[in-house]
């Protein structure tokens, strides 16, 4: 019984990853898009015996540095990892009205694995059917 649940949630994760990929191949377009603003804030989280901690509300985000600092050296925070939420602000021009819109991303990680900052192009996917819609690739 417990095989079968195991396959049925294994089946329903391929599915949903099957369909996002059609999705982004059939509704999207790649663009590149100007960064205006790139927001990076932390969070700190802990796992104990298959317990989640974490600092999550909006006023527990901190800058990275100092998230860095308190994990190493603040009692309370020793055993944490540092957890990413970057906000990416940026304009592209959509293939549906061939106008510049602003839309935005938030991501755990950097696109590439390198930081970004405003003025630099990021390729996105932009809907082909909406021109305010916008997917990371």
């Amino acid at each position: 019984m417990r095989l079968r649940f195991i396959g049925i949630i294994v089946a329903a994760a391929v599915g949903l990853a099957a369909y996002d990929h059609y999705d982004k191949s059939m509704n999207y377009l790649p663009v590149g898009a100007r960064i205006n603003a790139v927001n990076e804030q932390c969070y700190m989280e802990k796992v104990e015996r298959g317990a989640v901690t974490k600092t999550t509300s909006t006023s527990d985000l901190v800058r990275c540095e100092v998230a860095e600092v308190l994990i190493r050296q603040h009692p309370h925070w020793q055993g944490y990892a540092i957890k990413h939420k970057i906000e990416i602000k940026f304009d592209y021009v959509s293939p549906v009205d061939g106008a510049t819109h602003a839309s935005s991303l938030t991501v755990a990680v950097f696109p590439g694995g390198r930081p970004l900052h405003p003025g630099d192009t990021l390729q996105v996917l932009a809907s082909k059917t909406q021109a305010d819609k916008t997917r990371q690739l």
